[in-house]
């Protein structure tokens, strides 16, 4: 498992959640986004949509499954600027 913490307010812009769940969806692992007690489905639209806090620029993305790696050279091209 590959965990990473990513600042989403580096870019000048906001990523769309529909980014991110496409970007997700072509990878095999799971991908979650963790919060206190909380996990949070990047890959489900619902629990983005109600979930993910956009308020904490500190998010932290975890990868599990054969693909991780490649999973997170893309969230990070995403993320970073």
């Amino acid at each position: 498992m590959l965990r990473k913490e990513f600042n989403i307010r580096q870019k000048s812009y906001p990523i769309p959640i529909a980014v991110l769940i496409s970007a997700a969806n072509t990878y095999d692992c799971d991908i979650f986004i963790e919060y206190e007690q909380f996990k949070v489905n990047v890959k489900n639209y619902n629990e983005m949509k109600n979930g993910f806090d956009t308020h904490q620029p500190n998010q932290l993305f975890c990868f599990n499954g054969w693909d991780e790696a490649k999973a997170q050279q893309r969230i990070t091209y995403l993320l970073t600027p």
